[in-house]
Order: structure tokens, then sequence, then C-alpha cells
């Protein structure tokens, strides 16, 4: 018998013992450790002594019900099927376990974030190996593709609005009331699409993901997304994805992508998709905002809200010439309840040095406190200035719980020539909620300016803000 076979075997709840249980009678072995993940998606990593060797894996579950995805996880596994087939590096599928519900795949080693690179020099050579893999999987047929399950864009509407329609409809099923900067968000992308692109490829979309050790990659992840549509929206990503996993060079990389697969870039299709990217994250965000699962993560959903929707209007402005401004800091006005927003705000911050489940859920507590006692202290100031603003664009001073309908309708009838009145307006909107997510220092409020995919800029217009600092690496979970 092994050493391993000599271990005891690991304390389990009583999801960890199913999964443990369908592991090791559907794939073999026998479970030797379970380990689940502190994250905003239900997640494990377990490892199953195969005799010889131990195999290690990640179980990957299911976002919360209420988000608007276009796909669930039962659609990913094609995905690592069809990619797999065409010896693209990604984690072998074993299946789906029902209970817990969750796609079962190899446990891929290393880090995601490259700024754990131990040079510049392996920092540009692993995003080049990723460069490498995308002709293989640019290169397979769309009949392929189509029996594997993927549709086809047939028209340059389809192909240049991509997953859009699809993420609508999700918002469209769930949200009550309707959000306005959604809304703005959605007539300025049917606006403004492209409609002389026919270029259709299979694309991973939420792209530039991978892990990678001692400046190798060990494989692609996260295909959630993956669809037949315009590999220019692929790339447009890419800004978004250095924010978290510090990329590098962002032109460079832009024009190596060019020679690698071949496709022409067009700065202004990437701009548009830049901006379609973001509003999917609005879109989605929004409807888990206005009604929150009572097990989801609140104030992530907020995050990908706010700085999805403020990275949105700041390549807008940059692509039609003005910068926005920046908010002034509201004036702290608590009300007579505060007293017990502190309290529960002391009770909740003391976590204690353990870092189990217990934890990471008493730490999503405390953050909803901390959100909701910033409201309580700047709250009645953003919502005066809300108000005010929004009465120079109607022409008349709404009731607070009329506003966002006043709102909506205003952006339903409006023409080219209001969207810079209204990206200015719901942009300070979203400055002023941003605002509420936590207390200043947090490193909540802070918001990475886009970097440029254009040769000879930096940054999005307005660069340098006091909040245009970066995200500390491998804090945001699953970038390590």
């Amino acid at each position: 018998m092994s050493a391993t076979h000599e271990r005891e075997r690991p304390d389990r709840g009583p999801r960890e013992a199913r999964l443990a249980a369908w592991a090791e009678q559907t794939i073999g072995g026998r479970a030797v450790s379970i380990e689940t993940i502190a994250r905003w998606r239900p997640a494990w990593n377990l490892d199953l002594d195969m005799g010889d060797q131990v195999l290690a894996l990640h179980a990957r579950g299911e976002r919360d019900d209420g988000i608007g995805m276009p796909y669930k996880i039962d659609y990913e596994r094609r995905v690592h099927d069809l990619l797999e087939a065409h010896d693209v590096p990604v984690p072998h599928v074993y299946g789906y376990c029902d209970d817990p519900y969750v796609m079962v795949m190899d446990r891929l080693s290393g880090s995601v974030d490259l700024s754990f690179a131990a040079s510049e020099e392996e920092r540009v050579d692993v995003v080049l190996e990723y460069l490498s893999f995308l002709p293989r999987i640019y290169g397979i047929d769309l009949e392929e593709a189509r029996a594997a399950g993927f549709t086809i864009p047939e028209s340059p509407e389809a192909i240049g609005l991509g997953l859009l329609p699809a993420f609508e409809a999700g918002y469209d099923e769930r949200m009550i009331e309707p959000d306005p900067v959604s809304e703005f968000l959605r007539v300025w992308l049917h606006r403004h699409r492209p409609h002389h692109r026919t270029t259709r490829r299979l694309i991973t979309f939420d792209a530039f993901q991978f892990m990678f050790e001692t400046g190798r990659i060990t494989g692609l992840i996260d295909f959630e997304l993956a669809h037949v549509g315009d590999p220019l929206s692929e790339l447009a990503v890419l800004p978004v994805r250095d924010t978290i996993k510090n990329l590098g060079d962002l032109p460079t990389i832009a024009m190596a992508w060019s020679d690698i697969t071949g496709e022409e870039l067009d700065y202004d299709v990437l701009d548009f998709h830049s901006i379609a990217y973001n509003a999917h994250a609005v879109l989605s965000a929004a409807p888990l905002i206005i009604n929150p699962p009572a097990n989801g993560e609140l104030m992530s959903y907020y995050g990908w809200y706010v700085n999805g929707a403020r990275w949105a209007f700041e390549r807008i402005a940059e692509l039609s010439g003005f910068e926005l401004d920046t908010v002034d800091s509201p004036v702290s006005q608590p009300s007579r309840h505060s007293p017990g927003f502190d309290l529960l705000v002391e009770r909740l911050s003391h976590k204690g040095p353990a870092t189990g489940l217990a934890d990471h859920e008493k730490a999503l507590s405390f953050r909803v406190a901390r959100h909701l006692q910033r409201v309580d202290q700047i709250g009645r100031d953003i919502e005066k200035k809300d108000l005010n603003e929004a009465a120079e664009l109607l022409g008349y001073r709404p009731q607070p719980e009329e506003l966002d309908t006043a709102l909506v309708s205003f952006i339903r009838a409006s023409t080219p020539d209001d969207e810079e009145n209204l990206t200015r307006l719901l942009d300070r909107r979203v400055q002023r909620l941003h605002l509420t997510l936590a207390p200043e220092g947090s490193m909540m409020l802070r918001h990475p300016r886009l970097k440029s995919l254009r040769p000879g800029y930096d940054k999005a217009p307005g660069a340098g803000a006091a909040d245009d600092l970066p995200w500390t690496p491998g804090l945001i979970a699953g970038t390590r």
C-alpha cells in the first residue's frame, strides 16, 4: 500500500463527501484530500490517489442563478473537448457531478497573474506562447464547431453585435426595473455597431486567460463565453484583462496578435468591442444588485458594475473626443442610525487569523456592512446631486423614486446629439455610486484606467486621477 493510501481520509461536509464519492466512482482511485475554494462561485480542489500517481482535479461550479450570462456551465465541456482535439493545452474534463453540480477537470499548476513572472523576458515569452495557440483555435472549421453545438452568426449585424443580444436577453428576463446605465449602453452599442465585419472564427472571447509556471503555459482556462464571432472582439478584452493580470505592453501585444493570426487590426472596431465587453459586465451584474441572491457576493457584483460602466464611459468619451469630469467628494451627513452601522462594521471586522470558508463568508458580510455604513454617511448628498444633475437634463426635478424611470424614458427617446450629456451624467452617477462601496482608502475604490491598444496611447483620458491605481497583484480571487 502506498504512503498516500496510509493517510487518513479528509474531513468532509455532505457536499464534499458526495463530490469525493462521485470522483472515485467515475474516475477511479481514492479521494485523499478535498478543499473548498472561498470565492464567488462554488469550487473545490480534489486529489485522487490512483496508486501510481495522485491526480490533481478542480471542480468548477455554476455562477449565481440571477446572473444574466448567455451560457451555463454544461456548455463548457464542448469547448474543452473541441480545443483538446486540436492540440490546444486545456484541462481535460472528466464529467459533471450532479450534487454539487460541478464540472470536474484537471487542475493546472502555476499562476494566472504575470506580475509573478520571474522577469520581463518571461512575461513576454508567456504572452507570445499564448498567442501561438490562437491559429490552432481560429483554424477550427466552422462546420466542426457547428457540429459541436456552436451557433454560427450569418450576418454582419450578428457578427458586429456578438454576445450583446444574449446578455440583453438575460438582463431583460431578470431585471425588475430598467437601469439607466444599462439602457444607455444598449442604445449606444446598437447605434454604433460595426456594419462591415464578416470574419468569423471560434474564439474563447473571455481571452488571455491561462496559467503559467517557470516560464511556460500549463494550460488555457475559462471558456464560459466561447463562441463563433469576430476575433477582434476577443482581442478587445485585452485592456480589461490587463488590469488584473498585468500582461505588459498592450499595443505591442496587439500587433503581435495580428502578425501571428493574420487578422488585421481595426482600432475603431476594437474600441467598440471593448465598450461592449464592459457593457456585458454591467448587464449581467445589474439584476444581481437590484435582487441579490442570499448566498451571493453583492459587493463583487457592485465592483463589476461600477468598473465596467466607468470603463465603457471612458472609452466612449475617448472615441467622441471629450474628457470626463471627476466628481467631488460627497459631504458626509450620517443619520441618527449611524451608531448601529458603526457597531456592525466593528463586530464583523474582527475576523481573526482563520482563512477558511466561514471566515470568507464573514468577510462578505463585513463588506456589505461597510457599504451600508457608507451609504448612511454620504447617501443623502449623492441623491441630491444625482437629482440636481438629472433636472438639468430632463427639464424638471423628479421625485427620488421616479428618477430612474424618467432617465430611462429620456434615454430611449434620445438621439446621437444627447450622447455626450448622457455619458457625462451617467458617468458621474456611477462614480458617486462607486464611492459608496467602501470607506476612503479601500482597494474597492480603486479604478485603474484601461490602457489603449492604439500605438502611441497610454490610457484613456482622465488618467492620473486619484483613484487611478492598480489593484495589488494576487488580491482578487483567482489571480495568483
